[in-house]
């Protein structure tokens, strides 16, 4: 707004053009009051309207004006080049939401790419695998040497321990050992943890320490062993190696699980643990497999601990 304007505005107010704000908001407030106070003739609301617009460009005219030098002390450090610095940043400031969004759809797309590209490696090295032979969830205090392979060191050493298995796919699901103050909040947390990945997941056996075996054998989650324990392991099975539990359904002992702990097998896995009972899920498929698995460890448990 030039400046023959600006003092035509300040003449309609009735003040010099160094009138302070105060002076100014004391005009408008009178203004309103004008305004408001009783019904205006057409002349008089017309000149109130154009003082109210006066008072709108002056006051828009400070603020410009106030902008400008704050502006004009914030970009002096760039000299000559005050005037780009300025148009950028103003370039940013109006358009950072837009740069922001596609700075995050950029990270997407590369994070989403890699993601991709990872899951089809991961794909190629699985189709490249021998199918798995069993699946074995371990749930307990179980500990697996994170620093020298973790679970995929205990998966290979279990495979090579099973003449003509390929593969042996583990879960590990750790649960704490209980003190005898009970449960802590932590423990409840992995016990919770535990039913879940228990319920989503169907592994052909389970691998358990005592406790998880009373809790997961209360549930009905295991296969009875009865015609295993008579049968084709009758031989290798002493007192100390049968877990048993009665059933629910016919309030009957059975056969549960198969303890493999004083086997020499276990002793040479890298597992930290402190018992190993095996039991089938209630609806495995490999059947065939976890027996012979049994079998073997049961066959390599020296005669002194029988």
């Amino acid at each position: 707004m030039d400046n023959d304007n600006l003092k035509q505005d300040y003449e309609l107010l009735g003040l010099p053009e160094n009138a302070s704000r105060e002076e100014l908001e004391k005009v408008f407030d009178i203004l309103l009051r004008k305004s408001r106070s009783r019904h205006p003739s057409p002349g008089e609301a017309e000149d109130i309207e154009r003082k109210i617009q006066a008072y709108k460009r002056i006051v828009e005219t400070e603020e410009q004006r106030k902008i400008a030098e704050l502006n004009q002390k914030r970009y002096a450090k760039w000299g000559k080049l005050a005037g780009s610095a300025e148009k950028v940043d103003d370039f940013f400031r109006l358009y950072r939401a837009h740069v922001i969004i596609g700075l995050i759809a950029v990270v997407a797309i590369i994070f989403g790419t890699n993601a991709y590209l990872d899951h089809r490696e991961e794909q190629k090295r699985l189709a490249a695998l021998p199918p798995i032979d069993l699946s074995i969830m371990m749930v307990g205090n179980f500990m697996t040497d994170d620093q020298n392979g973790g679970v995929d060191a205990l998966e290979q050493a279990m495979t090579a321990q099973i003449p003509g298995f390929k593969r042996v796919e583990i879960e590990n699901v750790y649960l704490p050992p209980q003190g005898e103050a009970g449960m802590s909040t932590a423990d409840i947390a992995y016990q919770q943890k535990a039913m879940a990945v228990i319920a989503s997941t169907s592994p052909d056996i389970y691998i358990t320490d005592t406790p998880t075996f009373d809790w997961l054998s209360n549930g009905g989650a295991f296969l009875s062993l009865d015609d295993v324990a008579s049968g084709e392991l009758k031989d290798l099975l002493t007192d100390e190696t049968i877990v048993t539990d009665v059933s629910d359904e016919d309030n009957t002992e059975h056969v549960y699980g198969i303890k493999i702990t004083d086997s020499t097998l276990v002793k040479d896995l890298p597992l930290g643990m402190t018992d190993m009972i095996v039991s089938l899920r209630g609806d495995t498929k490999n059947k065939d497999k976890a027996v012979q698995m049994m079998k073997e460890y049961l066959e390599n448990i020296p005669k002194a601990a029988e």
